[in-house]
């Protein structure tokens, strides 16, 4: 065993020429192209979508609210289907983890509205703010692997500029009197507030915090440590996400844009190369990968999206018509009276499942703990 490897499993920092030769160690999740592009794109998509603000008003036209929201958004929702309930291993392997959540969402959903849906608003935008931050850590902790970094220092101090990035823009929000807790725009509203003098502290705060961790990054490369490209980037886009979508602005608009784009895309685009990668290990006389073989052919990359952009449709039209009846309300007004409250709550608990269960499945799906060891496969992390 080498001095790196022994340093690795110590848990120390290596030093610039063991971190050079840290065995697996690459610069990418993918590939440059891949990696890249599923970064770009949000960006890029966010940044034309301000072009209409002078135009739209203050609401979401139904143009953006279907190509910003529901196909990226909600389809990624649905594209946990993929490593889950679509993959017979996983069905086999894990079913108290798929099933029990479904009625327990469920009832859990249905009761919580039925006794205040202002509170049940409320608990799950603070839920879906939880699971947006953590899908940014995810990524930054794939790239630390990638590249095999093990210094305890640089662990803590990733989490830490991580969480001030996307939790200090949600903080300056709750410190804003005039504006209003409309993460789903459904009746929520915050928890608590924070005085609004404390507003620069935490601007502060955020400097501080992100100054020490360009420090951090630029002593490394000037030690000679190669920088980690990928987790920096990421890094910046959470701070860019959060900050143009929650901290610098209450348009609904950019908000869809720099926090859904961000999150959904990306996510889409690693579950196609997790699935094509897992069928692609997998021995071919396993009858349970025989679907997931065969939609994750590169060229059927199109079919693999539209499986999980039909359900996603269906869904907001359920939404639209039986909740919301906001884009479509003579069409679509087949949902409960106004005034049945017990109907109201039996679909919203039904409409949120998908949603609920995505939050709670993507808690352990994406471990590197050793229980999915399909997911060390497909990315080649040993």
């Amino acid at each position: 065993m080498s001095e790196a490897e022994r340093a690795i499993e110590r848990g120390d920092e290596p030093e610039p020429e063991a971190a050079e030769r840290a065995p697996g160690a690459r610069r990418w999740i993918v590939s440059a192209r891949f990696d890249l592009w599923i970064l770009g794109l949000p960006l890029i998509a966010s940044i034309l979508s301000l072009a209409t603000l002078g135009v739209e008003g203050e609401e979401i036209p139904l143009w953006a609210f279907l190509s910003l929201i529901v196909a990226f958004d909600v389809a990624h929702v649905w594209a946990t289907l993929y490593l889950t309930y679509l993959d017979g291993r996983v069905v086999r392997a894990r079913p108290w983890l798929l099933w029990l959540p479904l009625p327990l969402s469920f009832l859990i959903a249905y009761r919580l509205h039925a006794h205040s849906a202002s509170l049940f608003w409320t608990l799950l935008a603070y839920v879906a703010i939880y699971h947006f931050i953590k899908q940014q850590w995810g990524f930054i902790a794939l790239y630390k692997a990638r590249a095999r970094e093990r210094s305890r220092f640089d662990y803590a101090l990733d989490r830490l500029t991580l969480w001030a990035g996307a939790l200090g823009p949600v903080m300056l929000w709750h410190a804003s009197p005039a504006r209003q807790f409309d993460w789903f725009n459904a009746g929520e509203s915050f928890i608590g507030t924070i005085p609004e003098a404390l507003r620069p502290d935490l601007l502060i705060a955020m400097g501080g915090i992100g100054a020490t961790y360009l420090i951090r990054q630029l002593t490394l490369w000037a030690r000679g440590v190669p920088l980690n490209v990928g987790k920096n980037l990421w890094m910046a886009s959470a701070w860019l996400s959060w900050s143009i979508g929650i901290g610098l602005s209450d348009h609904p608009l950019v908000s869809a844009a720099f926090l859904n784009l961000f999150h959904g895309i990306p996510f889409l685009a690693l579950v196609w190369y997790r699935s094509h990668r897992n069928a692609a290990i997998r021995p071919p006389q396993d009858r349970r990968g025989i679907f997931l073989r065969w939609i994750t052919r590169r060229r059927r990359w199109l079919i693999f999206y539209a499986l999980v952009l039909l359900p996603a449709i269906l869904e907001e039209t359920l939404w639209d018509g039986l909740v919301w009846r906001v884009y479509l309300p003579e069409l679509l007004s087949l949902g409960p009276a106004s005034e049945d409250q017990i109907g109201l709550s039996f679909w919203i608990a039904l409409l949120s499942l998908p949603q609920i269960v995505h939050y709670f499945l993507d808690a352990f799906i994406w471990k590197l703990d050793g229980s999915n060891p399909d997911l060390r496969e497909a990315l080649e992390l040993g």
